[in-house]
């Protein structure tokens, strides 16, 4: 099957492109020139600027994966960063659109919720005053869902990749693997609470497979994070004894009482997908980087 990804050279392109490549023909939009873009064998990479229109690629990819943000005015100036990522976003649908693409895979994000005052999040649960990100992917997802097109939003936390992240500080669980790594102490808040808002690239290009191999179409949003939570502090001591670290694990007593945990009830019984367990996906990332 032929497959679009745009932010083909970002961490988590770049995962997907070596991942899904050895199944698929993969077109790679990049916009800068990345050092570590090599010729990957049914890879072809396409540098193009997303905010203008997208000129026809042939043949026509089937599914469209969006992971590309334009973080230009990230720190600078809030609207513009909105509007630019908006801009971007509508380039990607019009395209799939005229090309008639047969599903977007939309990555969106967790931080669409906002402030979350609930103990189970689950997709019913209305955004509250989120970031600037979390509107852009908010505004996205309302974006597919007036248009004709098919499309599947995902929502993600932190992502893990597979290849080449032990040294980034993103997201939360790395930087504290790479403290691990270091022997230096550790302090975590909520240490008793169940958590699982983690997922990894492996799991997504799971997904996609599976969408493609079981010719879905659909029109719908889901969160798309680990399954089975687990306890915060038993997850990093899993990982200390993996690493075979000397850190000390400080329990903060300024814990968050808005803790929370994330459903992927409605993956599970809508799509009949059911994501790796939190602790796999984390074995599975100390083992391929840390170990």
């Amino acid at each position: 099957m032929s497959i679009l990804i745009t932010g083909a050279n970002g961490v988590i392109g770049k995962d997907l492109v070596k991942i899904l490549s050895r199944k698929h023909n993969i077109y790679g939009i990049y916009r800068t020139k990345n050092k570590e873009i090599k010729k990957i064998k049914n890879v072809k990479w396409i540098k193009h600027n997303l905010k203008k229109k997208i000129k026809k690629i042939y043949p026509s990819p089937k599914y469209k994966i969006h992971c590309a943000v334009d973080q230009k005015y990230k720190e600078k100036k809030y609207d513009k960063y909105i509007k630019s990522n908006y801009k971007l976003f509508k380039n990607i649908v019009n395209f799939a659109g005229m090309v008639k693409a047969k599903l977007i895979i939309n990555f969106s994000s967790i931080e669409v919720y906002g402030n979350i005052n609930t103990k189970i999040l689950n997709e019913s649960y209305k955004p509250n005053n989120p970031n600037a990100y979390g509107k852009i992917k908010f505004y996205s997802e309302k974006y597919l869902h007036n248009q004709k097109i098919n499309f599947i939003n995902i929502r993600l936390p932190g992502v893990l990749c597979e290849f080449n992240q032990k040294d980034s500080e993103r997201p939360w669980l790395n930087t504290v693997f790479n403290k691990m790594k270091k022997n230096k102490s550790v302090i975590i808040h909520n240490a008793k609470t169940k958590f699982n808002s983690v997922i990894n690239t492996k799991d997504i290009a799971n997904l996609i497979n599976y969408i493609i191999n079981k010719n879905i179409i659909i029109r719908d949003t889901f969160n798309f994070v680990g399954s089975n939570p687990i306890k915060i502090e038993n997850l990093l001591n899993f990982a200390k004894k993996k690493i075979k670290s000397k850190s000390k694990i400080i329990k903060s007593l300024d814990n968050d009482k808005n803790s929370f945990i994330i459903s992927t009830n409605k993956l599970e019984k809508k799509l009949k997908f059911k994501t790796q367990t939190t602790e796999k996906i984390v074995k599975n990332h100390l083992q391929n980087n840390f170990i």
